[in-house]
Parts: C-alpha cells; structure tokens; sequence
C-alpha cells in the first residue's frame, strides 16, 4: 500500500502507480518509450482509427499497417517502423481498456482525440510523464526552451540518456504537447491551456481509475490536469459525460463515486482494484 501523504500529496510520482501489474489494462511499464524516436504520432494515429474497424485485432491493425501500408509510408522497413512506434505509444490492443476505450471516445467526439492521445502515451511513456513535472509549473504564455526540457529530462534520468538521445526526447515530448495544446507555437514553444471537452476529461479521469487512484485524489489529479487548466471544472465535464451515459458520477458532502461500468467489462473493473 501506498503512504497516505505520499497518496495526497500534488507532487506524488505517477510512475509509483504504473507497474507491471498494469500492463493488462493497457499501461506500459518501462525505462523508456515511444518518444525516445518519434512524437506522439497523431496523425498516424487518426489514420488508424479511421482506416481500421472498430472491432480489429492487433495483428489485424499490424497487417493493415505493414501489409495494405494505410499510413502511406514508401518503404516496407518505415512501415514496420511505424507500426512499432505505433504500438509502443498506444499499444493499440482493443482487448486492453486503455485503447478500446480510446477508440471508443475518440469515434463519440474526434475533437477530443489530441487529449485522449495524449492520455494514452502519458500512461505509457515515462519521459512524457515526467516532462509533465515541468509543463505543469509553466504560465500561461511562458516561453519553453527545448534546452530547458532537456536539461529537466537529464535530472530526472542521471546517466540514462546521451545529449542526442535528451535532445531528441525534448523535441518530441515538446512536439507532443504541442499536438494536445499544452504548449503552443513551431520553433518557439510557449504555455498554452489544451480545449477541454467533457469526453477527453472522461478518458483521462478514467486512466487515473485505471491506475488506481480514487475519491478526492483522481478528481483533483495529474490526470485532470491533462484534459483541462481548471481541475474545479472537472466534476461539470464529468457530469456531462455522465449524462452521455459514459460513466457513473456523484460528489456530494466531501464524498466522490466513480462507476466506470458502462466502459470497462468486469475483469477489468477488479484488476483496477488490486493494489500494488
């Protein structure tokens, strides 16, 4: 179990939540990840999605990737290629929660894909999660140097990475931010607040479930940060989804109940609930 002040404090390390044990809902539990070569490649992303039904299966999605080449890469090799930083970003496996619900979220609202996305990679790429310490802690507007994300990756990981591999990080990670508007701007990347949309809260509220944060702690969470600047307007977002029927939601007297039933079938509901 958890300490209780490490669990309510706002500087308590989402990594210590992403474990292995995680895995089966669609988490990836690793040194590095998908950001290390590319950006959260959204477009590609979206032309899964778009390309490949609802129903498709990993190596349904590879074949239409690496076979019927639906991303239009010219060569066999960027294909492949892109079909692993594909799966190391999203995982793209409808038979874990993380994608199927993005899949189905993102098919309700498309505006909300960025968000989602963004979502997805930060339960999945441990530099993206930490580069959040430093977007977070940014103004409105403030200027974001690439020197100083990469300088902030080098603290957090002493010795992981070479200068060309930190470089590379914080220009995909900053490229990444910019996808969900966090950041703003091409050479010069400044704060920006992303579009919040009560879909895009619902997803990311559903990932702090996911990776077992309750009550009080996952409404006021990181993961509410990355749908929207506001946290105090996420109970309002939630409540319109749940009208949509996409979760269960209620807050009266200091007391939050979550019921994500209507997205996430009975074996996932009981792996959300073991701890670590």
């Amino acid at each position: 179990m958890f300490e209780r002040d490490a669990m309510t404090s706002p500087l308590f390390h989402i990594d210590a939540l992403i474990t292995p044990r995680r895995d089966a809902l669609g988490f990836r539990c690793a040194l590095s990840g998908g950001l290390l070569s590319r950006t959260m490649m959204l477009d590609e992303l979206a032309l899964v999605l778009a390309q490949t039904k609802s129903s498709a299966t990993l190596p349904e999605i590879s074949a239409a990737i690496t076979e019927d080449n639906i991303l239009g890469k010219p060569t066999t090799s960027s294909r492949i290629k892109s079909y692993k930083h594909l799966v190391e970003l999203y995982g793209l496996d409808s038979s874990k929660a993380l994608f199927r619900v993005l899949r189905k979220l993102a098919a309700l609202d498309p505006s909300s894909l960025p968000v989602i996305a963004l979502v997805c990679v930060f339960c999945r790429d441990p530099q993206l999660r930490t580069s959040f310490g430093l977007i977070r802690t940014l103004s409105l507007g403030e200027h974001l140097p690439r020197e100083r994300v990469e300088a902030f990756l080098a603290s957090s990981f002493p010795d992981r990475f070479s200068p060309a591999s930190l470089k590379s990080i914080a220009q995909n990670t900053s490229a990444s931010w910019t996808s969900a508007g966090h950041l703003v701007g091409r050479a010069k990347k400044h704060r920006s607040h992303p579009t919040a949309r009560p879909v895009a809260a619902a997803y990311a509220i559903l990932a702090g479930y996911l990776a077992g944060l309750r009550g009080q702690r996952l409404l006021t969470s990181e993961f509410g940060e990355l749908a929207t600047a506001q946290l105090g307007l996420v109970p309002s977002y939630l409540s319109i989804a749940a009208a949509r029927g996409l979760l269960g939601f209620k807050q009266a007297g200091g007391v939050v109940e979550f019921d994500f039933s209507p997205l996430l079938n009975p074996h996932e509901l009981a792996l959300a609930d073991v701890t670590d």
